[in-house]
């Protein structure tokens, strides 16, 4: 109970920060450029608290759905407005000055996420460090020259001092599936540049694990069984505690990792395997169990392992850079993020991703407890990481969005004259009815996710 209530808090500040960091770039661009502002909102529906402030006596409310937010502004579209106030009207204003403030809002979101990122590159941020502990043969790591034992010391010209920090420097060339330039040092201290060929990854299935993609293994895990679930695949096949898995099919297995990524395309398919018993080998076949989790469907065949954990100890390094440098370092990891979204959407509109990517409220609340629970850092991590996405999603061309009203003054700027009311109103059902279908869409992944 202690989780979910701590879970709900953690969500809520969350929200309330992101929405109140968004409108306040509207309201505050709005007021240098000479537009009153009537009210300034955190939460959508009944107020629970007003108060007044300002020249204009501008309201300031609360209200009790706290997913959302708006700034109201004078508006003869929308009620009669004194003479004396109607040259400090929005719908009154140029193009040039309509546009800034819709596009702050978003524009302040991207601002917090630099800022974010700018004090956690001060901060520092202490992770694993980027060594490479098991090597797969034949692998994308392995063709390209890497060595087991290595450290990847840069991706793409960034230093690279943590796994955390290889992975998202990585991240836009595996969206992309194209080349990732490293540089990594040897045991004898030697640095050498190595190419990555990222191009036959399958970005749906890879983005969720895409070191064990390459081949590229943190820590030792002998593919050895500790426990075999009754009833399931593996224990069908014969397969029993102890057991060493050698191979899957024509796949050599030296690596636990390498089983899971193996099988879970592989539901109802027969697959000779080989294991190790006793100092014997035994040939065997199994047919992966079809399972779905978190909206995902895949093979599984019901073994576990549990390593002994001194093979799961990491060297540990500090990812931490100098307040001048964090400055570009704050504005690459948000333009960086920013197109990966882009790419991502881009993506699940071709078909290339699934659209269980899609996350609603309940996930990115989970998230946000957890991300509180493990450190502040983190937690301003996240913030920064759903902020881009707020920016982002804001800005997409869809009617009642920021993107959407954006898209209506540059067709005003291009024909000469606003659009009509005909084409606004039937726009603002469109924007209505494709955000309805995007949290649907959000709340069915959430809850298939929780079902699973």
């Amino acid at each position: 109970m202690l989780s979910v209530i701590y879970t709900v808090i953690s969500f809520l500040i969350a929200i309330g920060i992101l929405v109140a960091i968004h409108e306040f770039g509207h309201f505050w661009v709005a007021k240098k450029l000479g537009v009153k502002v009537l009210r300034f909102s955190i939460g959508m529906g009944k107020p629970f608290w007003k108060k007044r402030f300002g020249k204009d006596d501008t309201e300031f409310v609360l209200s009790v759905f706290p997913i959302g937010g708006y700034v109201s502004m004078l508006n003869e579209q929308e009620g009669e407005v004194d003479e004396s106030e109607k040259h400090r009207a929005f719908n009154r204003q140029p193009i040039w000055k309509r546009s800034l403030i819709v596009l702050a809002g978003p524009a302040f979101n991207f601002l917090f996420a630099i800022v974010a990122y700018w004090l956690i590159a001060v901060w520092g941020v202490t992770a694993p460090k980027s060594m490479i502990n098991q090597l797969e043969p034949g692998s994308i790591a392995a063709q390209a020259g890497l060595e087991r034992g290595m450290e990847i010391v840069s991706v793409e010209g960034w230093e690279t001092t943590t796994w955390n920090a290889v992975f998202q420097e990585m991240l836009p060339r595996l969206v992309e599936k194209s080349d990732v330039n490293i540089k990594a040092k040897d045991s004898s201290g030697i640095v050498r540049e190595y190419v990555l060929n990222l191009s036959g990854l399958n970005v749906d299935r890879d983005i969720r694990q895409p070191f064990d993609a390459m081949g590229i293994y943190f820590f030792d895990a002998p593919a050895i069984v500790d426990e075999v679930i009754k009833g399931k695949s593996a224990d069908n096949a014969g397969i029993q505690a102890g057991d060493r898995i050698v191979s899957l099919g024509d796949k050599q297995i030296n690596h636990w990792n390498q089983i899971g990524r193996y099988i879970e395309n592989k539901a109802n398919k027969n697959i000779p395997v080989v294991i190790e018993r006793d100092g014997a080998l035994i040939n065997t076949d199994l047919t992966p169990n079809e399972v779905t989790y978190k909206g995902r469907t895949f093979g599984q065949v019901g073994i576990v392992s549990r390593p002994d954990k001194s093979s799961r100890k990491f060297e540990y390094a500090d990812n931490q850079r100098g307040p001048i440098e964090s400055i570009a370092y704050s504005l690459h990891r948000t333009w960086s993020i920013s197109y990966v979204t882009l790419r991502v959407l881009g993506l699940m509109v071709s078909g290339e991703m699934s659209l269980t990517n899609i996350s609603g409220p309940v996930n990115i609340a989970v998230v946000a407890g957890q991300s509180a629970s493990i450190g502040i850092d983190r937690y301003i991590l996240f913030l920064a990481l759903v902020s881009i996405s707020l920016g982002i999603l804001n800005l997409l061309p869809i009617p009642i969005l920021d993107g959407g009203h954006f898209f209506y003054y540059m067709v005003e700027a291009i024909k000469g004259s606003p659009v009509s009311e005909a084409v606004e109103a039937i726009g603002q059902r469109v924007g209505i009815m494709l955000l309805i279908m995007l949290m649907v869409l959000a709340f069915y992944n959430d809850i298939m996710r929780l079902a699973t």
